[in-house]
């Protein structure tokens, strides 16, 4: 199967309409690997199509009418017999029941009175969305069947954003792909009946809070921009080392959290300055908020000696409003540090993300036009507005920021992306280094809203 994963070397296929061979394979396995690794043996899989188990082409010649030939091709081959049969129920993914059926394939979105029929045929609901979930309205994965392309839509609500004309959709293979990195790197486990701990499961489904895989890539990337900083130092570190294993042991986390465990092996530094501005905190402004029992506070990791800036927006009756970047439990807290937060979460909950994060700046960018999130959107756009271009709105907490996840539910960036990028900014030459460590100050973040450098500060989008 490794010929049809998307990697480097077997990257997408020029193909005219949807490379349904490569999808099919990818969704089959999918269903493979979730059923093995739920405990159920391969000789009990009922590997049927979803065109066979919807009655074949005798039945489905209205939805064939419709239908692109590649998409029916896809469903001449996508395995559905599966999710039909197995006792108990079997989603296909965390976040998608299964294919969806003949009824519903276009029940997706809302069109407008001066719509023809004809482009009321171009979006098909191609995966049903887990209503385990909880999402009001749920909705799924929808198909373009002009641009065959693809979006994750958790919610009905989500397609005033995925369809604004801005956002982009991709292949329905890279969705795939994305799906299948997950289960490699341990964030989407199918598990067996045998499973007893505190995750939420979705048959057969669970969502560790992290992985190893996320700790491991977010040291390496600690320790790489740690030896690109001291490579370029002028002399040699004249500090007393500095640790984090400090700022989070004075929080009274759990060793056993991401917090925990991160801190616990990253190495030390002798310098000042990990990022511009930013220096490993000495202080945490959440501490002593009260949560739900098992809930994670916001944890300040680098800080400034400047407080953060704090976004407003304007209500319909004209009134400025403060935007906290923290969840409600949280916003009695007006004044805190700049700096780059872990970000709170539900370590048992439906999307849970330890290792989530944001960085707050002590001012609001984005207003020039350039600084993006990774899906595209300019800082503070309005994603419902429809149209060919948006208005930015300067914030100080959009830096780094995913925007709408074209693979699931929406979250804070996860701090290995961030520290990747920062290494690479320095080894790169974009970030200068001096005696204390990155130069620049807490000014150089302006660069993100530059026409020549806002590139720099936008992350691929992720899952």
């Amino acid at each position: 199967m490794s010929q049809w994963r998307v990697t480097a070397e077997h990257p997408l296929r020029e193909m005219e309409g949807l490379d349904h061979e490569r999808c099919a394979a990818l969704h089959n396995l999918i269903v493979e690997r979730g059923w093995t690794a739920s405990g159920r043996s391969l000789n009990h899989l009922d590997r049927r199509s979803w065109w066979e188990c919807h009655g074949g082409d005798a039945q489905l010649s209205p939805q064939a009418a419709k239908l692109s030939p590649s998409v029916i091709a896809f469903l001449r081959a996508a395995w559905h017999g599966y999710g039909m049969t197995a006792r108990p129920q079997y989603a296909f993914f965390r976040y998608l029941a299964g294919l969806c059926s003949p009824d519903n394939l276009w029940q997706n979105t809302n069109y407008g009175d001066d719509e023809d029929d004809s482009n009321k045929e171009r979006y098909v609901t191609l995966y049903m969305a887990n209503w385990a979930l909880g999402a009001s309205h749920p909705l799924g994965l929808v198909f373009d069947q002009q641009t065959f392309t693809a979006i994750q839509h958790i919610s009905i609500h989500d397609t005033s954003v995925t369809m604004n004309g801005r956002q982009v959709w991709l292949p329905l293979e890279l969705i795939l792909e994305g799906f299948l990195d997950m289960m490699d790197q341990g964030k989407a486990l199918a598990v067996d009946s045998s499973y007893d701990g505190e995750q939420e499961r979705i048959e057969p489904w669970i969502m560790p809070s992290y992985t190893a895989c996320d700790l491991d890539e977010a040291l390496d990337a600690f320790t790489r921009l740690i030896r690109a900083i001291e490579a370029r130092l002028p002399g040699a570190p004249n500090n007393e080392p500095q640790s984090l294993r400090d700022t989070v042991v004075s929080s009274a986390l759990s060793a056993n959290s991401f917090a925990g465990q991160f801190s616990a092996r990253a190495p030390e530094i002798r310098f000042s300055y990990i990022a511009p501005g930013l220096r490993i905190a000495r202080q945490q402004p959440f501490a002593s908020a009260n949560v739900e029992p098992g809930q994670l506070r916001p944890l300040l990791l680098f800080e400034s000696s400047q407080a953060a800036h704090q976004d407003t927006e304007r209500t319909p009756w004209g009134a400025q409003v403060a935007i906290s970047p923290f969840s409600p439990s949280f916003r009695h807290i007006t004044t805190y540090p700049v700096g780059l937060y872990l970000t709170e979460t539900d370590p048992h909950g439906a999307h849970p993300f330890e290792d989530g994060c944001k960085l707050i700046l002590p001012y609001a960018i984005g207003g020039n036009g350039w600084a993006r999130t990774s899906d595209g959107a300019l800082f503070g756009e309005n994603t419902h507005a429809q149209g060919p271009s948006a208005t930015p709105a300067p914030r100080s907490t959009e830096l780094y920021q995913l925007g709408f996840n074209h693979f699931i539910e929406m979250h804070d960036v996860q701090l290995k992306h961030v520290l990747s990028r920062w290494a690479d900014m320095v080894e790169q030459g974009k970030w200068a280094v001096d005696a204390d460590g990155v130069a620049g100050g807490i000014e150089k973040w302006r660069e993100a809203d530059t026409e020549d450098h806002w590139q720099h500060y936008q992350l691929p989008m992720s899952w």
